[in-house]
């Protein structure tokens, strides 16, 4: 009996300075949570890499940037884990002022987490405004061109929230569906696959629409029988509004060319739908 009891309490023994070892474990691992970070400057340009600086403390860090998905305290939300040193670098998709929060956690001594916050505005714009090209598609169905060929008018940006799209007379004068005079499909690209894009009908309602989508065939060139420039607007997922104007510009079309009574024969160019290649035969006694 005396032996039994003697293996017992050398086995209880074991146990407690097992028990022992492992607090000790978790002591010498133990980093007190301080959450202190920095960035580099005020304001970044979308798809710019922001590197998050750690300045505390501790055994884990998490940093949530604060777009969409990513908010902090926000249920289903989600942080990213940054490494072992507190290194993290983020790239936001958009344009907006964003709160990153820094997590700064540890495991105490009795395995359980302690953590700490700090947070942090970003600033991020888009130097375009988040409209990257737009274009009118299919709105003349162009007859001097062998099989069906569309001409579409391609936006040419001439300040930052300005864009021209020319429209060749012929689009302008056969009413059918596919003139200038119905109503449009469009077809666009965003900076960010988060923004939404609408169209500003003349009572001043935002209508939103799909780059491409023939449900999207909304958009009207036309007012009172005549061409006018009509507003865009993008919205981000954070907010941010920019407006965009576009004004439709008719090429005109060109029938006749002479030169000292003599015509021309004037064909559209192919490769180029705003010029005309003119050939005719002048007599040998004219200088040109």
């Amino acid at each position: 009996m005396k032996k039994i009891r003697v293996l017992l309490y050398s086995l209880l023994a074991v146990l407690m300075l097992v028990s022992c070892d492992e607090n000790g474990y978790l002591r010498d691992l133990y980093v007190v949570p301080k959450a202190a970070f920095e960035i580099e400057k005020d304001t970044y340009d979308v798809f710019e890499s922001v590197h998050f600086v750690n300045k505390g403390s501790g055994q884990y860090y998490v940093v949530y940037p604060g777009d969409a998905n990513h908010v902090y305290g926000k249920e289903g939300d989600t942080g990213f884990a940054a490494a072992s040193d507190g290194t993290f670098s983020y790239s936001y998709q958009e344009p907006g002022t964003f709160n990153a929060v820094w997590v700064a956690s540890s495991i105490n001594e009795n395995g359980e987490r302690e953590f700490q916050v700090d947070s942090v505005t970003v600033k991020v714009v888009a130097l375009d405004g988040g409209l990257d090209n737009l274009r009118i598609n299919n709105i003349y169905r162009m007859s001097e061109y062998a099989g069906t060929v569309y001409y579409s008018s391609y936006g040419e940006f001439i300040s930052s929230d300005s864009l021209i799209c020319p429209i060749l007379f012929d689009a302008w004068r056969d009413a059918t569906f596919n003139s200038i005079k119905a109503k449009q499909l469009v077809n666009f690209e965003l900076s960010s696959s988060l923004a939404e894009m609408y169209w500003i009908d003349p009572v001043g309602e935002e209508k939103k629409i799909v780059s491409g989508s023939t449900a999207s065939r909304i958009v009207e060139f036309v007012q009172d029988g005549k061409l006018e420039i009509q507003n865009f607007r993008v919205i981000t997922a954070s907010g941010v509004i920019s407006d965009y104007y576009v004004a439709p510009v008719m090429i005109p079309k060109m029938t006749k060319f002479s030169i000292n009574g003599v015509e021309g024969t004037v064909t559209r160019d192919i490769a180029y739908y705003d010029r005309y290649n003119i050939t005719l035969q002048l007599a040998d006694d004219i200088d040109c």
